[in-house]
């Protein structure tokens, strides 16, 4: 439990870190340097490069490189799946993620890892960014591995260009599979109800002088006043999160010198450098300060107590340590992702943790009532968190029964085919939470 915990604290802080403002080093290394100079934390990887346009709508601007791998030598006997990331700004070359009748393919996002553009002024041209234009790269990633048709498996994030491209290249996709699913910038997305109720009647269920305790760190003044909603959301990341979180509480509480030493690791950073590799801040910036509402004034991740309710401190954090780093006025109009702008045809699953504090499962559920129009299945995981199928197959901290059961659910996902009961039985005793599937009515 604890190498997990660290784990998902160290993706979570990677995402969420409340940074006083993004710096840009001067010295830029473009997508090509940068794999060169990350050589060895890539030598499992099957690389290859591929060109694709800066601008859709306005070829005449020219190409840009664009990074892809595979584990393994490509098949071409064997079905092509290809995986996209989720942050935005996150990359997947530490996944372990692997299934034996599939070719998968990874890639780095535009503007991220191996996959910056070659001069700074374009790495900080916001409209060399979209999820669209995502999207749209991985039909030129398909055409690069001349396939046929392929699948799409997209996480959080991912699941906006994953979703894209089923809209966008029905005749070539077999399936889209998407995990942590996200319907639509702006308070859905980064204030969701839905989190807040789960943590407030988390904290109703505690006894009260674990209440007061609570309420007593939350008024330190080396305390982060945030701090019981930003452990919670890193719980939420996790598969039964409450459990997670209770464990972690009676570990500290009552001792002040772990409580107060542990907390303070809460409080904000002084700064963000952007970083070349790995995780990409400045595509975050773009992604996130155009299209999911990071710049939208008053929209907070985070809460705070007030007379033993949690409501939101009111404070987007995002506008100084994202927004304003890299040009956005505080009153620029963003064009907010709404998924119902682009129904979809595309066989399509759902794949949502109902406790999930990164994608609440309403997103996922609304996502399947409005958005698919063709075949659909939704599989709501009871207890589930952030990515309750792909987290425990690339992460590789568990083994055996739970690990196959999944692959053979992800198989069957990727091929478009209908879940049945018996395997959402198989898949529930193996991990210990319920699998549920629903079908229509949709719209």
């Amino acid at each position: 439990m604890r190498l997990r915990l660290r784990l998902i604290a160290s993706i979570y802080f990677a995402f969420l870190s409340t940074a006083e403002a993004l710096s840009i080093p001067k010295d830029y290394l473009g997508g090509v340097e940068v794999c060169a100079k990350n050589l060895d934390s890539r030598q499992n990887e099957l690389g290859r490069w591929i060109k694709v346009p800066i601008d859709y709508s306005s070829l005449h601007r020219g190409t840009t490189d664009l990074y892809t791998w595979t584990k393994k030598p490509y098949d071409a006997q064997k079905k092509t799946v290809v995986f996209v990331s989720g942050g935005p700004g996150d990359t997947a070359h530490s996944s372990s993620l692997d299934l034996n009748e599939w070719n998968i393919i990874f890639f780095d996002q535009r503007g991220n890892s191996c996959s910056r553009p070659a001069t700074k002024e374009l790495y900080l041209d916001r409209s060399f960014y979209s999820s669209e234009k995502t999207a749209r790269d991985i039909e030129e990633i398909r055409k690069a591995y001349a396939v046929d048709t392929i699948s799409v498996y997209g996480v959080s994030y991912g699941t906006v260009p994953a979703h894209l491209y089923g809209h966008f290249f029905p005749q070539t996709t077999r399936a889209v599979a998407l995990e942590g699913v996200v319907y639509e910038g702006g308070s859905r997305l980064i204030q969701p109800a839905r989190r807040t109720k789960i943590l407030q009647r988390f904290f109703d269920s505690l006894p009260e002088k674990n209440q007061n305790r609570i309420l007593e760190l939350s008024a330190h003044p080396e305390v982060a006043p945030t701090w019981f909603s930003s452990a919670g959301m890193m719980m939420l990341y996790l598969d039964n999160p409450l459990g997670s979180y209770l464990h972690f509480l009676n570990n500290i509480l009552w001792n002040d010198d772990v409580a107060i030493g542990t907390l303070k690791s809460f409080e904000k950073s002084n700064s963000e450098e952007d970083v070349e590799y790995c995780f990409g801040h400045v595509m975050m910036g773009m992604i996130g300060c155009q299209e999911l509402g990071m710049n939208l004034p008053g929209l907070s991740f985070y809460s705070v107590f007030q007379n033993r309710r949690l409501v939101s401190d009111g404070k987007n954090h995002f506008i100084d340590s994202y927004c304003r780093s890299l040009g956005f006025t505080d009153k620029e109009v963003t064009k907010l992702f709404k998924a119902t702008e682009y129904p979809t045809q595309a066989r399509t699953t759902y794949i949502q943790g109902t406790l999930d504090g990164a994608t609440s499962a309403d997103n996922a559920i609304d996502h399947f009532k409005n958005v698919a129009r063709g075949f659909a299945q939704l599989v709501l995981v009871r207890d589930g968190g952030h990515m309750p199928l792909h987290g425990p197959l690339t992460s590789g901290y568990e083994q055996g029964v739970t690990v196959e059961t999944r692959k053979e659910i992800l198989n069957r996902v990727l091929l478009g085919e209908t879940l049945s009961e018996e395997d959402l039985q198989k898949i529930s005793n193996a991990t210990s939470l319920r699998w549920v599937r629903r079908t229509g009515p949709r719209k």
